[in-house]
């Protein structure tokens, strides 16, 4: 019984330690590591467009910075419907560049095409460019349609 309590503080210590290593560095990494890809975290769960139920589903995104474009993120997302239908949605990202104050909005109108009529309709998705110039910019997502952003405004580093 000794062996066995001793295996488990053991396993509940380098579990600590592992999540002192994630936590408590991500705070002070975060602020000063660039990175050249970002994952918005959560979904866009959308109605698409016409606001029909047939074309409900989830749009999700990221974000790539790389230093070979200065001033430029790449923007990709994929969009999953629920349902057979073929249908779209258009796609809006909204920029705040903080460090030279421009913003602007750039649109995409992603598709999905039915394979049969009982699977669901294939993801799809779209990858575009967003001139923002270099600066920290904080991106939203949003849809021409019916909406809720579970995805809350990431701020990343654009290179310059």
């Amino acid at each position: 019984m000794n062996g066995k309590r001793t295996g488990a503080v053991r396993l509940a210590t380098v579990v600590a330690a592992i999540a002192a290593m994630v936590w408590g560095s991500a705070g002070t990494a975060a602020a000063t590591e660039y990175r050249p890809y970002t994952m918005i975290p959560g979904h866009t769960y959308t109605l698409g467009e016409f606001n029909g139920i047939q074309c409900a589903g989830q749009l999700t995104s990221g974000i790539q910075t790389p230093d070979y474009r200065p001033g430029v993120a790449l923007f990709g997302t994929t969009f999953f419907p629920f349902f057979t239908a073929p249908c779209a949605v258009e796609l809006q990202v909204n920029w705040h560049n903080l460090d030279t104050g421009e913003r602007g909005t750039a649109t995409s109108r992603v598709v999905t095409f039915t394979r049969s009529s009982f699977q669901p309709s294939e993801s799809t998705g779209d990858f575009f460019e967003i001139a923002t110039k270099p600066g920290r910019v904080v991106f939203t997502v949003n849809t021409g349609s019916l909406h809720h952003v579970a995805a809350p405004a990431v701020e990343v580093r654009v290179p310059g």
